[in-house]
């Protein structure tokens, strides 16, 4: 396990089972993407868009 530090708060994590688009929730309860492997690198999960049953 390794503890990566964000500006949006920390996560434990392994690094070596992680999957591009993965969600993870940060200790400051922050959704963020994986976006790129190497290097590790992290961004908020875009919002998803309320569906009205349309």
């Amino acid at each position: 396990m390794q503890t990566v530090s964000t500006p949006y708060g920390s996560l434990d994590l392994d690094p070596s089972i992680l999957e591009l688009g993965e969600l993870l929730v940060s200790d400051d309860g922050v959704e963020l993407e994986v976006v790129s492997l190497e290097p590790l690198r992290l961004e908020p999960a875009p919002e998803e868009a309320e569906d009205w049953g349309e």
